[in-house]
């Protein structure tokens, strides 16, 4: 109890404020209470807030790694963020982050901020947030994953304060996103649009701050669309005029033909249209990303009603819109079943669910495979002319350099393997194509992984695209890995180190530099492992017992998590993640 003798001692018109800044206490705090009045003594009871000796925090790990925690936004008006208290905090902190929103659309009026992380000492340390003219919302002890309060743009930064009193700290904040709402103003209303008959009504989607455009009439019947794939002198493509398709191919004089193939159901194409509106593709205004020549080039062009959209890039590296859009077009060209899209011209027949010229061709059955430039294996030249198709190189396809994935699921021959894009070897979506390269090729040692290693200590490297064994220490320093503790450390606390190992790891390991002394049975250094869909501790070190290096923890995902109880300290430690 503080007595007449204290209440004295404080003096003078800032008593309460000060008696707020005693031991355990914030301004923010109002937990003592005060009875000020004529003849009156001040009068609060303050007990001592420290942990039990031996008590430390017992939380779980900030977050889950977030490939596996099936939460990526998908919601456009969500904006990533970047602002982060220390980790740990310090006592008797009063600090202010102004989290700039100034990149926030023109119309956004509200927004609310997310907390990746947010632990705090409950009921003695605060987090803030105080947006202009609004509310102030606070928030103590653990709150991961959490949403603030709508509030009003009033002003294009929020400051966001950390305030802390004098014993016990706790790994603090980190904020990553931002949601906003907002939509543009005094917007006209189109009338109801009537189309002619034959012809439907498209709208350009609405973008941030955008109005909606007026409704415009089209027909299914008056567009022109392409995809090809080409390089040197391979041309190979498919093309929809109105409700005609055909394949297209190099001709004698290197010109672009045309070859009637049949008609495709007039609903089917309808509905590839609705999708090219609905993506906003009609009204996008293109890309040129072309390859180097000697790379295969995809084009995806839509021509028509006064759109003329086109978009070019390496084959298989267009964007999610795009490449689903060529699949849908590339699906209008199926002729197999009951049903299908395209319905083959008289002079043709549907073999392998494409339509193909009829023929009467005689050749011997003699087995010298060649690879047409429609990436099949023909039995010999003979069956390849029959089919009247050029010949891409002697030997079944698959060989470096041939194209793999796609419709037809094109495999590489014998060692070889299908790459994608960078450092991807799994097909990114459906139907992705790429080129067949050898089994070591590589742009990064990850690729290599899975490889025969000699039976050596080493690492693979990457070489001028070829996997090799680097003979040597095998393993290697995480990027970011370092966990440090101040010396001598601090009472009260608990602060996580995230140690995500990268593609093709399989274990992580703990080195330790200079002195580890905790004190023993007390405080603990602690190894945490993504396993099974949750967090697992799977290591807990204290006194002087530093992690071997002979232990290893398996998994690319881990947490480091130093804690300390309320009294008593030591040196600390000083250790390194490695992983191989």
């Amino acid at each position: 109890m503080i007595g007449a003798w204290e209440f004295a001692q404080f003096g003078g018109a800032d008593r309460e404020q000060r008696l707020l800044m005693g031991r355990g206490m914030t301004p923010r705090l109002r937990h003592v209470a005060v009875a000020l009045g004529a003849g009156l003594l001040l009068s609060a009871c303050v007990a001592d807030k420290d942990d039990a000796k031996g008590v430390v925090d017992d939380s779980l790990p900030p977050s889950i790694p977030t490939e596996l925690d099936g939460k990526a936004d998908a919601a456009s008006r969500v904006v990533a963020l970047s602002v982060e208290s220390p980790h740990p905090y310090t006592n008797h902190l009063d600090r202010t982050w102004s989290v700039d929103l100034t990149g926030l659309p023109s119309c956004a009026s509200a927004a609310r901020l997310h907390f990746a992380v947010l632990r705090t000492e409950a009921n003695y340390d605060f987090v803030e947030v105080a947006p202009v003219g609004e509310p102030v919302q606070s928030f103590d002890g653990t709150h991961d994953d959490t949403w603030t309060e709508w509030f009003a743009l009033n002003e294009r930064t929020v400051p966001v304060t950390l305030t802390t009193d004098g014993s016990i700290t706790r790994h603090g904040f980190a904020i990553d996103a931002v949601e906003w709402q907002g939509a543009a103003r005094q917007c006209p209303m189109w009338p109801i649009q009537q189309c002619p008959e034959g012809t439907f009504a498209v709208q350009k989607p609405v973008g941030d701050c955008e109005c909606p455009a007026r409704p415009q009439c089209v027909s299914d019947g008056g567009f022109e669309l392409s995809h090809t794939i080409s390089r040197g002198r391979m041309y190979t493509g498919k093309q929809l005029t109105g409700l005609d398709g055909a394949s297209l191919g190099l001709g004698p004089t290197d010109g672009i033909e045309a070859t009637r193939l049949g008609a495709i159901d007039a609903t089917r194409v309808h509905e590839l249209i609705v999708q090219l509106a609905t993506e906003g593709l009609l009204w996008q205004p293109g890309y040129d990303e072309a390859p180097p020549i000697d790379q295969e080039r995809e084009a995806f062009s839509i021509v028509g009603h006064g759109f003329d959209v086109h978009f070019v890039a390496p084959r298989g590296a267009h964007t999610p819109a795009v490449a689903r859009a060529i699949e849908a077009f590339e699906a209008l060209f199926h002729c197999a079943g009951d049903g299908a899209p395209l319905a083959c011209d008289s002079s043709r027949t549907c073999a392998d669910d494409a339509c193909v010229e009829e023929q009467l061709c005689s050749c011997a059955e003699i087995y010298q495979p060649v690879c047409g430039l429609d990436g099949r294996t023909y039995g010999n030249p003979c069956f390849a002319g029959c089919a009247q198709v050029d010949v891409a190189h002697a030997g079944e396809c698959g060989a470096i350099g041939d194209m793999c994935g796609g419709l037809q699921g094109r495999a590489c021959a014998g060692d070889n393997r299908c790459r994608y894009d960078v450092s991807t070897f799994e097909a990114p979506y459906p139907d992705a194509s790429g080129s067949c390269v050898a089994g070591t090729y590589c742009d990064a040692p990850a690729d290599c992984t899975g490889l025969i290693a000699p039976a050596i200590p080493g690492r693979w490297a990457c070489e001028t695209n070829a996997c090799a064994w680097q003979p040597g220490p095998a393993w290697q320093e995480v990027s970011g890995g370092r966990f440090e503790t101040a010396h001598p450390y601090a009472n009260g606390t608990s602060v996580w180190k995230a140690v995500n190992l990268p593609d093709g790891a399989a274990a992580m390991r703990l080195a330790a530099s200079g002195t580890f002394r905790l004190e023993n049975g007390y405080d603990y250094l602690e190894v945490w492992t993504w396993r099974g869909g949750a967090w697992a501790r799977v290591a807990r070190y204290t006194g002087a017992t530093a992690p071997a290096l002979t232990t290893e923890f398996a998994g690319r995902y881990h947490y480091l998590r130093f804690v300390s109880d309320s009294s008593v300290v030591d040196h600390g430690f000083d250790v390194r993640a490695e992983w191989r």
